[in-house]
């Protein structure tokens, strides 16, 4: 695996943490908005709520002895069902595909920690293979000593980000297990909303 690839990869595991904590923070705005509408709507009276907004007042007897207004206000209570009924069936579709979308969602989150884990392992493995050949070919008098391959470099330029260290498999594989957790505390937990 390449420096590159493996600064591609980190920088995509910081986008990741960063849209998950972003849309977290959306989140605690959205709570923070219900339940300020919550305390509101607890606050006033049976009065100036009205009627019961999924159920129309019944008419008085009156108005339904005329059987053209009669006629008028079953075709209108038809229809007001009627709408009732769509928009159920509208929120059920929409709650079907926010299934689908979280499993997939879901998916792609175990494949990223997958591939953070199996990019952590090969550079745990590569730094273990220069740590054995260090000890078995050590420098001599002859043979000048190298750079240190086990040594920290970080370079910034306007190309990219080059990072060469032996404890890169630590950094990725603590991005990868962080975006995990913050996706099963903030993201993954299912709310009920009414």
């Amino acid at each position: 695996m390449s420096v590159a690839s493996a600064a591609r990869s980190i920088v995509f595991a910081l986008l990741c943490i960063a849209f998950c904590l972003r849309a977290v923070a959306e989140e605690s705005r959205m709570e923070k908005a219900l339940a300020k509408a919550d305390n509101e709507l607890a606050r006033k009276s049976p009065e100036d709520l009205g009627s019961n907004p999924a159920m129309p007042d019944a008419p008085p007897n009156i108005v339904l002895s005329d059987p053209a207004t009669r006629q008028k206000y079953l075709a209108s209570m038809q229809r007001f069902y009627d709408y009732r009924a769509a928009g159920y069936t509208y929120r059920s579709r929409v709650f079907e595909w926010q299934l689908l979308s979280s499993r997939f969602i879901f998916g792609i989150v175990v494949v990223l920690v997958l591939a953070g884990i199996y990019f952590a392992g090969v550079q745990f493995h590569v730094a273990m293979l220069t740590a054995r050949r260090n000890l078995l070919n050590p420098p001599t008098a002859d043979v000048p000593a190298a750079e240190n391959p086990l040594a920290t470099h970080l370079e910034l330029s306007a190309k990219g980000v080059v990072v060469n260290s032996s404890v890169l498999g630590v950094i990725i594989l603590s991005l990868s297990l962080a975006f995990f957790y913050f996706y099963l505390v903030y993201v993954y937990p299912i709310q009920n909303v009414f």
